[in-house]
């Protein structure tokens, strides 16, 4: 007999009853998946960009801020950073700031590396692992929505073709509010 569906039963009664008893909503809870910065305040940085200076996450509050994680060496970077790039271009005016935020460890090659790319949008520097953890990051790349309240309302980890789309019609959203 195959115990397994009841167990699995049990623990999803017993991790439910002790949300319930925690106070947690069940309805937002989802058993088993990796933690969310959504609906929490955005962790603050302040990160030095190519051109030197010092931006810190909290001087865009009042726009709608695309905060994108990104690595030289993450194949699916090289293919995210152009679609950014056009999205950037399209809706800065209206409000959109993108922010993208390199986590190699060497920044020159990094910097060489975004250069060749041709982005307009703004590139930081990361080399510790503060912000990369305030982020849950556990894989390249990771794209962070904040609205103009300084609130994550999606996140999305890795990128495939059609995925700026479901970032544009976030960001579309967003601006409306």
């Amino acid at each position: 007999m195959d115990v397994s569906p009841r167990l699995g039963a049990g623990l999803r009664f017993l991790g439910l009853l002790s949300l319930l008893v925690l106070g947690a909503a069940p309805a937002t809870v989802t058993l088993g998946a990796a933690p969310s910065l959504v609906g929490k305040d955005a962790p603050d940085f302040v990160l030095k960009g190519r051109d030197g200076r010092n931006l810190r996450l909290s001087e865009f509050r009042g726009q709608v801020v695309l905060v994108n994680f990104w690595a030289r060496w993450a194949g699916e970077s090289r293919k995210e950073m152009p679609a950014l790039d056009r999205i950037n271009t399209t809706y800065q005016r209206a409000g959109l700031v993108i922010l993208g935020v390199s986590v190699d460890e060497d920044e020159r090659r990094a910097g060489e590396f975004a250069g060749s790319m041709g982005v307009s949008y703004p590139i930081l520097f990361d080399t510790g692992e503060e912000i990369g953890h305030d982020y849950l990051i556990q894989k390249m790349p990771m794209t962070v929505l904040v609205d103009r309240a300084g609130v994550v309302r999606y996140t999305s980890v890795g990128f495939q073709r059609g995925d700026e789309n479901v970032y544009l019609e976030h960001i579309r959203e967003l601006l409306r509010e």
